[in-house]
């Protein structure tokens, strides 16, 4: 080692040496009285909680010392379009036990969480009208204010460094944890924090599965805060007149005010949108009283934003009821052409004039939906001909064609920035285009379907585009996270598997419009160069599943078994294939 080299060593070790020091004064002060936690902690914290704080520090300095040695990569540092860099390495300065407990609570310094703040504001809030964020505050007001909040905030926009945001959501889920189930704390600053989480998900799902136990916590809040009704709805006369008697006017209950309207109408939304497009979580109801807090919003347009977010959740109120018409008392077509007038209907009043992306696919997906119905008609009755539902399956191709259009349109750069339900309205697309593509229906012309909207090529596409991401530079950061690899991954292998099902030789007995498909399907097919297939004698060669070991969730949402139920979910006329193909999961 030179002796440059050593001096080097031993200038690192007599600053660790002094942050160890630093570090058992400022836990002798916090022992000793004084206050190291933020505002809400205060009430939980005790002795035990703050030595448990020890390992925890230790382990973070240890790291940063690691990264500092000649051969590591540099400290924390990033920069954003309009802010200077910032180093937040915090152990590189001595911090007051306020900045201490900041650091351990957003896992990020008050410096750093003023730049992540100032990006949720400019790239990410216009796609959240749920959540408004007063224009003129900061980090550190919000921290006081509402540090759930501004620790899902935080969560949110660190996506540039994956390995780091997966420290802050673990961080982020024990806050969630402590403060809910433990501390038993309701407020409407907590639920717009969830719904913050919630709306950016799609980056974690991989590695834990609590989009739908964060959805029933909002909606059990909601109801517990008592803002999805009338203030004071459950009360009776007697006794709100009585209270105000007694106790005075203070203690009745206050005008509900356009931040609870808000709160709701995005528990709905995102509860909502998951049960349409996923079917695995039921919504919250749309009442009278929901639809009145909308009335209020576009009425009183305190923002722009509220009239979008008027429009999107009216859009998808209508979506839903076309995903809950199960069970029919009228012929399917006047259920049709009922739902097709009320879009129409939402078309034409339209408060936004902007052009906006995020509410086309909204629009896009309601009229998919619509059109759906006649396809899941045709698929439980077979003796109904295919003549009769025709054009409400090619406007059904149209629609998705659209949508597919517009989501194609997003700049790759925007992937880590768009909110979860873009992605999960692709996903509800690309499974009814699954649906079409596999239909063995008499006189169902499969080589006209790839022609205006090829299957394979909406995957490659897809696929593409999302091994693209890790490649961007959005707000001009560097990306170090490669998420959506596994997306495409998985995107890949259902190309495979649709392709096992109509490659030549899987089934030489069938003729006729089974020949067009084979047809239509073989001369695209390309073997994505990350897949090792086997040759199977007599036969196609069979889907090599992806190979990583984490969620089992085709789009990162849909459970473990979802490929052993999809046929029956969903429609999907691929018989015997899921169960001849290697799973996509270890």
């Amino acid at each position: 080692m030179s002796g440059l080299a050593r001096l080097g060593r031993a200038a690192q070790l007599e600053k660790l040496e002094s942050k160890i020091e630093h570090l058992v004064n400022a836990l002798s002060t916090a022992q000793n009285g004084g206050q190291v936690s933020p505002p809400h902690s205060q009430h939980r914290d005790s002795d035990p909680r703050v030595r448990n704080r020890t390992s925890e520090v230790l382990d973070s300095m240890c790291e940063d010392f690691d990264r500092s040695l000649p051969d590591a990569s540099q400290g924390i540092s990033r920069q954003t379009s309009g802010a200077d860099s910032i180093d937040t390495t915090a152990s590189d300065r001595l911090m007051s036990p306020e900045e201490k407990a900041q650091l351990e609570v957003l896992g990020v310094t008050m410096s750093e969480a003023e730049v992540l703040l100032d990006r949720f504001r400019r790239l990410m809030a216009p796609l959240m009208p749920f959540v408004v964020l007063p224009s003129e505050i900061s980090a550190a007001q919000l921290y006081t204010q509402e540090p759930f909040l501004l620790h899902a905030i935080i969560t949110v926009t660190y996506f540039h460094d994956l390995s780091k945001q997966q420290i802050l959501v673990k961080h982020l889920m024990r806050d969630v944890s402590q403060r809910i189930l433990l501390d038993n704390e309701k407020t409407v600053g907590i639920l717009q924090g969830l719904l913050v989480f919630v709306a950016w998900y799609h980056i974690h799902v991989f590695w834990g599965q609590q989009v739908t136990n964060l959805l029933h916590l909002a909606i059990a809040m909601t109801i517990d805060l008592g803002i999805d009704r009338t203030p004071g709805s459950c009360q009776s006369d007697f006794k709100a007149a009585t209270t105000k008697a007694v106790q005075g006017s203070s203690l009745m209950p206050k005008a509900a005010t356009l931040e609870e309207h808000r709160v709701l109408a995005g528990v709905f939304y995102l509860t909502s949108m998951l049960a349409s497009s996923f079917k695995k979580i039921d919504a919250l109801s749309y009442t009278r009283y929901l639809e009145d807090c909308l009335i209020t919003l576009e009425q009183t347009k305190q923002h722009d934003s509220d009239l979008l977010l008027v429009q999107i959740v009216r859009l998808q109120h209508l979506a839903e009821d076309t995903h809950t018409t199960e069970t029919p008392t009228a012929p399917m077509q006047m259920y049709i052409k009922a739902f097709d007038a009320d879009l129409t209907k939402l078309t034409d009043s339209n408060p936004c004039k902007e052009d906006n992306k995020l509410l086309k696919m909204q629009y896009l997906t309601a009229e998919i939906l619509v059109w759906e119905l006649s396809l899941n008609d045709l698929q439980e009755n077979k003796t109904v001909p295919l003549r009769s539902h025709l054009d409400d399956l090619y406007r059904c191709i149209d629609a998705i064609k659209r949508f597919i259009d517009v989501y194609f349109s997003i700049p790759i750069d925007d992937y880590l920035l768009v909110p979860f339900s873009v992605f999960g309205q692709f996903a509800h697309a690309f499974i009814v285009q699954t649906k079409l593509a596999s239909l063995e229906v008499d006189g169902w012309d499969l080589k006209t379907l790839h022609e205006s909207l090829n299957f394979l090529n909406v995957i490659d596409e897809a696929a593409a585009r999302f091994e693209a991401v890790a490649k961007g530079s959005p707000d001009g950061l560097q990306i170090k996270n490669e998420v959506f690899h596994k997306w495409a991954h998985r995107l890949r292998w259902m190309k495979q598997v649709y392709e096992a099902k109509f490659s030549p030789g899987q089934n030489a007995k069938d003729t006729g419009t089974l020949y067009e498909r084979q047809a239509a399907v073989t001369t695209l097919f390309r073997p994505p160069e990350s897949f090792n297939s086997q040759a199977t004698p007599g036969g196609p060669q069979q889907p090599t599943p992806p190979d990583d070991a984490l969620s089992a969730n085709f789009f990162n949402y849909l459970d473990d078994d979802f490929w052993s139920n999809f046929p029956a979910e969903y429609g999907v006329d691929f018989q015997g294939m899921v169960s001849n193909v290697a799973s996509p999961y270890p």
